[in-house]
């Protein structure tokens, strides 16, 4: 069976290569990107976005919970296809985090370039989909039952997305000093000064996650009306 999957060749990058701030970040994530990423995001299932519906691929998105969808209960396994880890020093920039954190490193007395000191990625990369005939099945058997039905009418109302998930991007999000940054014992000690600021701005102040296993960072979302 064809799988449908717009996950973009960018995705299987190795860790290290940092894309620029004026890069879309769909390309690296290899998809639409999960603001804040989290887990819980499952294929197949359905959500609703405060947005206007759109397929554009390089705007973020904030996935709210419409109606879930058990795989296993409809026979529907999903593929699983292990990738490199990603670099998610972009969503420093993406996110307008980079005045700040520069600060906290000028503060302690260290150069102002993240990628100096940190390492900022998702590890055990896995990009886990199912065909657009298999969503189509479970779309037809579930979002007519009446609990996804009457959410959906109210989802109307407001005129926000309704977002059926193809595929996402998931993994364990690490947030962790360089283990080869060098340096005399003082640039250490400072580093490790800075290392709770930055996690404490970048999570309360951007939103970003920090740490955490089963993360999605992504999602191939179809628009639903």
């Amino acid at each position: 069976m064809i799988r449908h999957s717009i996950w973009m060749a960018f995705g299987l990058l190795a860790a290290g290569c940092v894309p620029q701030p004026s890069i879309d970040p769909g390309l690296w994530t290899g998809g639409r990107e999960l603001r804040p990423a989290r887990a819980g995001i499952n294929v197949g299932s359905l959500y609703f976005a405060r947005e206007t519906a759109t397929n554009d691929a390089s705007r973020p998105v904030n996935l709210e919970r419409l109606c879930e969808i058990r795989l296993e209960r409809h026979a529907v396994l999903p593929v699983e296809v292990a990738q490199a880890d990603i670099d998610l020093s972009y969503k420093i920039d993406a996110t307008g985090a980079v005045s700040g954190i520069k600060n906290i490193f000028v503060n302690v007395g260290l150069n102002a370039n993240f990628n100096d000191h940190f390492d900022y990625k998702l590890t055990n990369v896995v990009d886990r989909s199912i065909s657009y005939q298999e969503a189509q099945t479970l779309f037809n058997d579930r979002a007519f039952r009446k609990d996804c039905r009457d959410w959906s009418q109210r989802i109307s109302r407001e005129n926000w997305a309704r977002y059926q998930v193809l595929s996402i991007k998931t993994g364990d999000i690490v947030l962790q000093r360089k283990s080869d940054s060098g340096g005399s014992a003082d640039i250490k000690a400072r580093i490790a000064v800075a290392e709770p600021q930055l996690k404490a701005a970048l999570s309360r102040q951007y939103n970003l996650a920090v740490n955490g296993r089963g993360m999605v960072i992504a999602v191939n979302p179809i628009i639903r009306e």
